[in-house]
């Protein structure tokens, strides 16, 4: 019998340090997940509105022999119930046949946009972005691990441009693509 007044003291001190109120200098609590929700549909919303349908682009595209002419189509559509946006790149002529399908969406508690990249040629990527136009991150694929940074620039509506970058060390910076689009 001497458990049960140990269990009501026990009782009594969890009362009192966990049920008082809380003090008026208290840190404010960390937005709802609602008000994260909102905020993250709101961003894809908005980016979606600026890319969403079929972009013509026409530029350069670096390969092994350097800078090659070519055509682009870039797709851009939201899916998996609107909390992604997807976007396909497809090269329709020139020397080099690059392809790649990303993902992205918007953290709003980071308030960060993320980025995950699969291409035709085994790789794969991730890249954030803070203002949605210019992606940092990295990339593994046949040529091995690598650092990535991509632009995409709406300049005016209807028009856009695209640049993609790789550095093997971080320091040295090669152009794989640089485009303009027109939807």
């Amino acid at each position: 019998m001497l458990a049960r007044p140990s269990v009501s003291l026990f009782i009594a001190v969890v009362c009192v340090v966990g049920c008082r109120g809380t003090s008026s200098n208290a840190a404010p609590s960390p937005p709802s997940t609602a008000d994260s929700t909102r905020a993250a549909t709101s961003a894809i919303a908005d980016a979606a509105r600026e890319l969403t349908g079929t972009w013509t682009c026409s530029g350069s595209i670096h390969g092994p022999s350097g800078a090659s002419p070519s055509e682009v189509r870039f797709e851009a559509r939201l899916e998996l119930d609107k909390a992604w946006l997807r976007t396909d790149f497809v090269t329709v002529s020139g020397e080099y046949p690059y392809k790649f399908t990303s993902y992205r969406t918007f953290d709003a508690t980071s308030r960060t946009w993320r980025n995950v990249i699969l291409d035709n040629m085994g790789g794969e990527a991730t890249s954030s972005s803070t203002d949605g136009s210019t992606w940092v991150g990295e990339s593994t694929g046949p040529m091995g691990r690598m650092k990535i940074q991509d632009t995409e620039r709406l300049v005016s509506p209807g028009k856009l441009t695209l640049r993609g970058q790789y550095s093997m060390d971080g320091v040295s910076w090669s152009t794989g693509y640089d485009l303009t689009c027109e939807k």
